[in-house]
C-alpha cells in the first residue's frame, strides 16, 4: 500500500522534479539494501538484519511505502529476537510484498521515474 498523502507532501515541498529524484533515490537504496538483507540472511547474520531492518522502514515509510515498512520492522524484530520461525513466515511476505510495493511507485500518477 502507498501512502499518497505522504508522497503529496514530497512533491508540494520538492517540486516535480526534486520529489521525483527524491523518490527514486529511496526506491534504489530500498532495492540495494533489500539485497543485502537476503545476502545477510543466507549467511545467518541476523544480527546484522535487524539494524538493517530499522534503516529499510524508515526508508519505505519516508516515501509512503507503508506495507513494505511494516513487514520489513516485523523482519527486523523477529531477527532480532533470533526467532526464526517468525522469521521465515515474514521474510516469505516481505519478498511478496516486497516487489509488489516497489513495482506499485512505478505506477504512481505523476511520477516519471
Amino acid at each position: 500500500m502507498i501512502d499518497t498523502a505522504r508522497l503529496d507532501q514530497l512533491f508540494q515541498k520538492l517540486g516535480e522534479r526534486g520529489a521525483e529524484s527524491y523518490v527514486m533515490d529511496r526506491v534504489e537504496d530500498i532495492s540495494e539494501r533489500l539485497a543485502d538483507i537476503e545476502w545477510q540472511y543466507r549467511q545467518g547474520a541476523l544480527s546484522e538484519i535487524a539494524r538493517e531492518a530499522r534503516i529499510v522502514s524508515r526508508l519505505s515509510a519516508d516515501i509512503g511505502l507503508t506495507s513494505l515498512a511494516r513487514v520489513v520492522r516485523d523482519l527486523g524484530v523477529s531477527a532480532g529476537r533470533g526467532d526464526m520461525i517468525a522469521f521465515r513466515a515474514v521474510w516469505e511476505r516481505l519478498v511478496r510484498i516486497g516487489d509488489r510495493s516497489l513495482a506499485q511507485v512505478w505506477e504512481v500518477p505523476g511520477l516519471s521515474l
